[in-house]
């Protein structure tokens, strides 16, 4: 919102951002790129070692560049996340690729899903493996494509619809209100029916 009113203010103006407001606007947006680092690789210090200084990028570029600061810091902040993530990223993709098929695509996350997961993002973070996590901040909050994921991971169409459908399905336990079934040992892409009826005993 804050960056949407910027950038309707400078419109109006008909002028560029400059670096102060580009300041002003990534210091909002820093604990948010805080946040995204820390949810996709669970490590709060190493997290701040991924997040783009936009302050410093925008003494450095051209005025036309500004406008994008903010949009871009987000995506190498998750770049770099995944930089660090690839071998396990792919090592879970060979395996959602021997999944079931996925029957129906998924949207976007809603904005109730999306409230759900900031204000749970420490369950769902331990319920969701790393792709799973990546694939729900590109797919469900990015709103890239499914293709597009997949090029940017390098993992498969397939593998990504069925991790997507995998965060999608914690979301819709927390809408539910079913948190204990969200805090139960999770088994990968494929949910056992007898490990998840032993863990109940």
């Amino acid at each position: 919102m804050t960056l949407a009113r910027l950038f309707d203010k400078l419109r109006g103006n008909g002028r560029y951002a400059t670096a102060d407001d580009i300041r002003n606007v990534f210091g909002d947006y820093h604990n948010v790129l805080h946040w995204l680092a820390d949810f996709l690789l669970g490590d709060s210090n190493f997290a701040e070692s991924c997040i783009v200084d936009a302050c410093t990028i925008a003494q450095t570029q051209g005025p036309m560049f500004h406008e994008w600061l903010v949009y871009w810091a987000a995506r190498a902040t998750v770049r770099c996340a995944f930089q660090t993530q690839q071998a396990s990223v792919l090592e879970l993709a060979r395996e959602y690729e021997q999944g079931v098929d996925v029957e129906q695509k998924q949207s976007p996350v809603s904005v109730e899903h999306f409230q759900l997961l900031i204000e749970n993002s420490d369950l769902i973070q331990a319920r969701l493996d790393v792709l799973c996590r990546f694939v729900l901040v590109y797919r469900g909050i990015a709103k890239d494509s499914t293709t597009a994921v997949a090029s940017q991971l390098g993992i498969t169409a397939s593998a990504v619809e069925r991790a997507y459908e995998n965060a999608i399905n914690a979301l819709d336990l927390l809408r539910q209100g079913a948190v204990r079934e969200l805090m139960l040992p999770h088994y990968g892409h494929i949910y056992h029916e007898s490990a998840l009826a032993a863990s109940i005993d």
